[in-house]
């Protein structure tokens, strides 16, 4: 089965959860193998647009290449896409940029992309899935790589997820479902995986979850005392709404301890400076977003303990 790499990109709206819904769409359309972190990039071609977010998917599929095109073109009219100018903001965008060795130059194709080699924020998350691409990125101009910055991961959590289609079993053997979920649960069981989701047309969703492992236990001060160390309370600091995160300055440092109420980073959204405090005294034990990276309502940025 042919595997064909995928680039996905936005700025327009929850460019984050598109994504994702991308991702999952593309499941119906073959195995997707391995998915790439999260990456902002400056506007290429028209700048006067907000920044984008990228990503890169590893897709197994036995669809023919212009078939593929088709349907990536149908997900992006289902996610929210309508026609605009070329190079212009947009809420999806999904390329094929290789397609196993195949190489093609059709008017509404081309293969591999004709700018592949030309772009770091498509490059960037194909050299995490594939290292062959990592001379390609490692060749473009300083100022070009500078433009891209990794965001986090683009499935929820830093989670792992299986994703499968009842579409696009290899032909002439079909899997019953009941030996499917055998599979999958016993790799769930055996591998890192922490959540496994089971989707089927028209039926609900099935989720497994694996109970998160305990905390370790906390050394007692090495005091001379027999009284154990108290555990540490620690205090979520979340993003109050969707945007880009700005620490403030002095920058904040894991470790570091607040005497009272501080300014720690602020979220930037249409312009405005939305601050984020850390709501009172504590130590920093946590920081779980770099400067500049996209956030969405609700995320972590940063925990405090309060002990």
């Amino acid at each position: 089965m042919p595997s064909a790499a995928i680039g996905l990109g936005g700025n327009l709206g929850d460019v984050a959860t598109t994504l994702r819904s991308a991702v999952r769409a593309l499941a119906a359309l073959g195995r997707v193998a391995a998915v790439s972190s999260l990456y902002t990039s400056r506007p290429w071609g028209v700048t006067a647009q907000p920044d984008f977010l990228n990503a890169a998917v590893l897709l197994e599929t036995d669809l023919e290449a212009p078939e593929l095109l088709r349907r990536l073109q149908a997900i992006e009219r289902r996610l929210g896409r309508t026609p605009g100018p070329r190079w212009g903001p947009r809420a999806i965008d999904l390329d094929i940029l290789t397609y196993g060795d195949l190489r093609l130059d059709e008017s509404d194709l081309q293969l591999p992309h004709p700018r592949l080699a030309e772009r770091a924020f498509v490059l960037a998350p194909l050299a995490e899935l594939d290292a062959a691409f990592r001379p390609l990125y490692d060749a473009l101009h300083a100022r070009e790589r500078d433009s891209v910055r990794l965001a986090g991961p683009l499935l929820p959590g830093g989670e792992t997820e299986s994703l499968m289609s009842d579409d696009h079993q290899p032909a002439g053997t079909p899997a019953p479902l009941a030996a499917r979920v055998r599979a999958l649960a016993e790799a769930f069981v055996q591998t890192d995986l922490v959540r496994l989701r089971i989707e089927e047309p028209n039926e609900d969703a099935i989720e497994l979850r694996k109970p998160a492992a305990p905390p370790a236990a906390i050394a007692p001060a090495d005091d001379g005392s027999d009284s154990p160390a108290s555990a540490p309370h620690l205090d979520a600091i979340k993003a109050d709404l969707v945007g880009i995160v700005h620490f403030s300055r002095p920058a904040p440092l894991e470790g570091e301890r607040l005497a009272g109420d501080r300014e720690l980073a602020y979220v930037e959204a249409l312009g405005i400076r939305n601050p984020v405090r850390s709501r009172g005294a504590g130590r920093i034990a946590t920081i779980t977003v770099r400067d500049g990276a996209p956030v969405e309502y609700g995320q972590v940025l940063f925990e405090l303990d309060r002990g």
